[in-house]
This record gives structure tokens, C-alpha cells and sequence, in this order.
């Protein structure tokens, strides 16, 4: 039997959605509600109200959250440490991309505190990803992309035969974190032939913008306008599109076998050379009779 994850609730309130792998931030199943799915849910809380009664029944209280030591977990916006760090230092560490253990240490409280701050936080990272990827990206000479960021990423790894494992994990390959000298830093993280490519833009929430911050960045994340309404199928076995050892898409190429073939002058024709002239030949005069 296969388990899935619990993300949340569809947008007209009739289905919860779920993800196949733990962590995953798009969902891959939804479940719609009736009254069969309302009834089992009753039936499940009666259950587990009554097996806790019985629990309670053997025990005076209910046992209280404890962290590292034994000690309890306090509410979360109080530090549980005194003199250590306050939880908005902390949640801004893992904003910047800090893991849950290099937090802990740093601030000197325990992982399970740790964790509850950061549930805000990654939400937090999720939505600037998704609004990122809904942004035009520009590129010099060329103007704005005809699709958003997402979808131009998306078509480009396509075209360029990615591995379809690669296209399949590629909603899980997003990343933002924020900077310490403001706005935020997106990531995209992918394997092809053996190595790990990152492409990384500049986003800021305010505006809105989008700009890459490496060549391959600034190669993915644009798509030309006039291509923008095609449908989204794969490239005929002509195409030679790759990503060379740098990590870099040779975009360029593909932009310049895109241009309509330029017009040829028509040749001008060769000047033919007047016919010489001829000599004029004197005619002899008859002798008259």
C-alpha cells in the first residue's frame, strides 16, 4: 500500500491534495469530500477520542511535549533557551538557507525547537518560488520572454532532450532563499550527464523582476515571443540544442537557427560588350558608260 502526504485543500473547498513523496511542494493526487469520506472521518475521531479516554483513564494527564533533556517545549515566539537566540534571528537564518542542525547549533536550543519555527518559513520560500516563476524574464537585445519563468525553464530542458526523470522532479528542484543584502536568490538544481547544474536568478517581490544571475540562468529562463503559442511537443531529431561542460545551454545557437533565412540579392547580370564596330568599306564607283 502506498502512502501519501497531506499538503492542504483544493481552492472550491470539495477535495484535499496530496503529495507521493514526503517534503514534495506540488501536489500529485486529490481526493474529493462526500458525505461516505465526511462519515469516515467521524467515525475515526469517536475512535481515537475513545482510545484516549482509556488512556486517560490509567494516567491522571496527558504527557507534555518534551524536547531534548526531557524538558518541555515552550510556545512557540519564546525562546526556550535564555539569552540565546530570538526566534525571529532564527527563522532568519533559515531564510537565508541555513539547515535545521546548523540552526540548532548555532543558536544552541534543540532541533524539535527548530523545526516548529521553520514550518512558516519554508511555506514562506514555497510562495516566493511560485511567484518567481510567474515573472518575465528579460534579456538584453531581445526584450521579455514570451512565457513566465516556469514554463520557459520547462520548454527549454524539453527542447533540449533533458531526461525525463529530470523533467519529472523538476516542480522539487526549486529553491529561494533571501539574501543578506536584500531580495531573493531562486535556484534550480538539476543532474544531466553527471553532473549537477544550478541556474540562479535575482527576484524582487516588490517589482515583480526577474533576472538571472549566470549564463545558464539567463539561457533557461527565456523563451522567444513568437514561439510563446506553439504547443509544447518535443523537437524534431535536427535539433543539436545540449548543455555543454560549463552547465551552459548553447541558446545562442538556438536563436540563430530560428531567424527566418535572409533574402539574397539577386546577382547583377554581366554587361555584355557592344559589338565592335566595323570599317567602313569604300565603295568603288563604277565607270560610267
Amino acid at each position: 500500500m502506498k502512502r501519501l502526504y497531506l499538503l492542504g485543500f483544493t481552492h472550491d473547498l470539495k477535495g484535499v491534495v496530496f503529495a507521493e513523496r514526503k517534503g514534495a511542494k506540488n501536489a500529485t493526487v486529490w481526493l474529493p469530500i462526500d458525505d461516505a469520506f465526511a462519515d469516515a472521518l467521524r467515525k475515526l475521531e469517536r475512535a481515537r477520542t475513545d482510545k484516549a479516554e482509556g488512556r486517560a483513564r490509567k494516567r491522571k494527564e496527558e504527557p507534555i511535549a518534551e524536547g531534548e533533556g526531557g524538558r518541555p517545549l515552550p510556545p512557540v515566539g519564546r525562546s526556550p533557551v535564555a539569552g540565546g537566540m530570538r526566534p525571529r534571528e532564527i527563522q532568519q537564518l533559515l531564510r537565508e538557507g541555513r539547515s535545521i542542525n546548523s540552526v540548532a547549533e548555532a543558536s544552541k536550543t534543540s532541533r524539535e525547537w527548530v523545526e516548529r519555527l521553520a514550518e512558516p518559513v519554508i511555506a514562506e520560500r514555497v510562495g516566493v518560488v511560485r511567484m518567481a516563476q510567474n515573472a518575465m524574464m528579460p534579456r538584453p537585445r531581445l526584450g521579455p520572454s514570451g512565457l513566465p519563468l516556469g514554463e520557459a525553464v520547462r520548454r527549454n530542458l524539453k527542447e533540449r532532450r533533458a531526461p525525463l526523470e529530470t523533467i519529472e522532479r523538476l516542480d522539487d528542484a526549486w529553491d529561494a532563499r533571501l539574501a543578506r543584502a536584500g531580495g531573493w536568490r531562486v535556484f534550480l538544481r538539476f543532474n544531466h550527464r553527471g553532473k549537477r547544474r544550478t541556474a540562479e536568478w535575482e527576484f524582487h517581490k516588490g517589482r515583480r523582476q526577474i533576472l538571472p544571475r549566470n549564463r545558464l540562468a539567463g539561457q533557461l529562463g527565456w523563451w522567444p515571443m513568437q514561439d510563446a503559442d506553439e504547443p509544447d511537443t518535443v523537437e524534431t531529431p535536427e535539433d543539436t540544442g545540449e548543455i555543454d561542460a560549463d552547465g551552459a545551454m548553447l541558446m545562442e545557437l538556438e536563436q540563430v537557427r530560428r531567424r527566418p533565412p535572409a533574402k539574397r540579392k539577386p546577382r547583377p547580370k554581366p554587361k555584355r560588350k557592344p559589338p565592335a564596330k566595323r570599317k567602313a568599306v569604300a565603295r568603288r564607283r563604277r565607270p560610267s558608260r
